[in-house]
């Protein structure tokens, strides 16, 4: 009896299905591949760009529901918040800068230093050479402790839309945006949506 018993025993551990060593590796090696294609993917999207020569002229599409720099209005939005700068007064919403005008508020362009607790959710991060920078509406920020301070538009930044106002000028055969004396170039580049992108090339 004890005999016939072990004999099932061994024969039910038989069936146990194993994994063979050499199947593992051959998983293992095919889940490397496809990780290295999928990274060699990412790369060729994140760096894909080349340059426009003539411009199309829509990089103030995403922004054409903001306030356009120098409207004038009657009473700024609710909740916005009151910042005092080197004896000027501005007053900070969503990522856009009023200052009091005679009898109305101005949408202006601030001052290199302005600091602000918050930015918009539609900011972008930039990360150049020179560090991270933030940007909005034509505007670049670097984090500065708790804050974020207004700082000139760094040199290599690549941003996905400039604020109505720009000029179109052309030099050496290619077309060149001018908002705020800062130049963009236009590039294709997968890094945007809308697959368009604007280079700071001179700020």
């Amino acid at each position: 009896m004890k005999r016939i018993y072990w004999i099932l025993a061994l024969s039910f551990f038989m069936l146990i299905p194993t994994t063979q060593p050499e199947a593992v590796a051959q998983s293992a090696r095919k889940e490397q591949v496809a990780k290295r294609r999928l990274a060699k993917r990412k790369v060729r999207r994140s760096t894909r760009r080349s340059v426009r020569r003539r411009v199309t002229r829509r990089a103030h599409v995403k922004y054409a529901a903001l306030p356009r720099y120098g409207v004038r209005i009657t009473t700024v939005p609710a909740g916005a918040v009151v910042i005092r700068h080197t004896g000027l007064t501005y007053y900070y919403h969503k990522g856009i800068f009023y200052s009091p005008n005679i009898d109305r508020f101005a949408v202006v362009k601030p001052a290199v230093g302005i600091r602000v607790s918050s930015l918009p959710a539609a900011s972008i991060r930039i990360v150049v050479s020179t560090g991270t920078y933030h940007y909005h509406y034509g505007t670049y920020y670097r984090k500065a402790g708790t804050y974020y301070e207004v700082v000139s538009a760094p040199n290599g930044a690549m941003v996905d839309a400039i604020p109505e106002g720009y000029d179109v000028v052309k030099q050496g055969g290619t077309e060149y945006y001018v908002w705020n004396q800062v130049h963009y170039q236009e590039v294709i580049t997968d890094s945007f949506e809308g697959g368009v992108g604007y280079v700071v090339v001179e700020s």
